[in-house]
């Protein structure tokens, strides 16, 4: 039985990722680091506080035994306040996270980041997303799996209104139902991602760094 350790499970992602580990056998105990517990009852978890910036306080609530790291942390520039505040969540908060995973020696780490991610891009947010995914790529994981779902397609699980997905989302169902939704920018699903990315979690790579694309996750997690 495995122990798995995941940030970010009170989110439209993570809890779908939450969900599928606590349904998969392999699985003997998930605790979730966050800044607040978590509402979820289960026999398999375990949830805790921590400063999500401080990788000493993660590493010390992360149990000795953990086999798997993933990190499904994320916010917006709107809800974060600031660009400094949104780097702080999407970029340091992921990487302490790495490393405190590595510390208590997780043999495989996997995060949600985004399409198009890259530490080179003039667009603020991908850029914060690639720099994450660069930094996790040094800290010398075994396994790291980067997964980048295209526009994410809640279902209205979402808690805060977001206007511009409102709109979009329906349009952008409708243009992928008629091209397929296979193509790399179709919308996907949160339960979609989740359940790929729980797959992934206990599948047989060896590579060292993988990143996996929407159009493969919807073959996955579909």
């Amino acid at each position: 039985m495995k122990t798995v350790v995941i940030i970010g499970a009170s989110g439209v992602v993570g809890s779908r990722v939450l969900a599928h580990l606590l349904d998969r056998e392999e699985v003997g105990r998930v605790v979730a680091l966050g800044r607040r517990l978590l509402d979820v009852q289960h026999a398999k978890l375990v949830s805790k506080v921590v400063d999500l910036q401080n990788a000493t306080e993660m590493a010390g609530e992360i149990p000795d035994d953990v086999a798997v790291a993933i990190c499904c942390i994320g916010t917006t520039r709107k809800q974060a306040g600031s660009k400094e505040a949104f780097r702080a969540i999407d970029r340091d908060a992921v990487v302490a996270f790495g490393r405190a995973g590595l510390q208590k020696g997780a043999q495989r780490f996997l995060v949600v980041s985004s399409i198009g991610a890259n530490p080179r891009s003039k667009n603020f947010y991908l850029k914060t997303k690639g720099q994450a995914e660069e930094a996790l790529a040094q800290l010398g994981y075994p396994q790291l799996t980067i997964v980048r779902p295209s526009f994410l397609d809640d279902r209205g699980a979402r808690p805060e209104f977001r206007l511009g997905e409102r709109i979009a989302l329906p349009l952008a169902r409708a243009i992928f139902f008629v091209v397929g939704k296979k193509r790399r920018y179709a919308p996907i699903a949160a339960d979609v991602v989740g359940k790929a990315l729980v797959r992934l979690a206990f599948d047989d790579a060896t590579e060292p760094v993988r990143i996996v694309e929407s159009d493969q996750l919807h073959a996955i997690g579909g």
